[in-house]
């Protein structure tokens, strides 16, 4: 179950038969509910997880309960901090949680670490993944730092629309919130106005962008 997303990578063609059938021997399947914490990469190594199908969130969270979504990955895209103790001289610490229900397929640490060590291939997959996730902390922490809570609301609603293809986000106030690491009350507020100004419109567990040029506007520091 789920070896079409593992035969998709970019390291599949570069396996031998052997490394192959050794991938899919290790790969495990597991279904989480829907707010279900996975792991804490401060005390787990699971290894890289593989999303099937739902919405896997990483995000940064604080001592006094503050969280900051640093990416939702969906179905075909990889998650490697799952797997941080594969990566040498990284010490990052990030939760994962299925944001819906979610299906993973799970290629477990100990056994893949062997592989990653005589296949370059993977080697290269692995690592290129993790700056891909370093890239949206940076992008994370520079938003929380120099962007108004407009400017990044405006920002998550244009992101998330553009990589899942769509003009209608299916989520709370609350998971936007937590998204972009802000209070709940205060998104609520920002995102009456942008529907006051006809760029958006609210419905019971969704957002809809009603004018992208005018967010994109909104979302710029310039």
């Amino acid at each position: 179950m789920g070896s079409s997303i593992l035969k998709s990578t970019s390291f599949w063609p570069y396996l031998s038969d052997q490394e192959q059938q050794s991938i899919l021997s290790i790969a495990g399947f597991r279904r989480y509910q829907s707010g279900q914490i996975i792991s804490s990469t401060e005390t787990d190594c699971l290894g890289l997880l593989f999303v099937q199908s739902g919405i896997l969130r990483v995000y940064l969270y604080s001592d006094d309960g503050r969280e900051a979504t640093i990416a939702r990955l969906s179905s075909g895209e990889c998650c490697v901090l799952s797997a941080a103790c594969l990566l040498s001289s990284v010490d990052f610490h990030s939760q994962l949680a299925a944001e819906t229900n979610l299906e993973v397929i799970v290629l477990p640490s100990i056994p893949f670490s062997s592989l990653m060590q005589k296949n370059v291939y993977i080697e290269n997959f692995v690592y290129r993944t993790a700056v891909e996730h370093f890239s949206d902390v940076i992008q994370a922490v520079e938003e929380m730092l120099f962007s108004s809570l407009e400017q990044r609301i405006c920002s998550f609603l244009l992101d998330e629309t553009a990589r899942l293809r769509t003009d209608t986000l299916q989520l709370t106030q609350e998971q936007l919130a937590q998204s972009i690491g802000s209070a709940r009350e205060s998104v609520t507020r920002s995102l009456k106005q942008l529907s006051g100004q006809g760029l958006i419109r609210i419905f019971r567990g969704g957002v809809q962008i009603l004018d992208r040029k005018k967010l994109y506007q909104k979302a710029s520091r310039d």
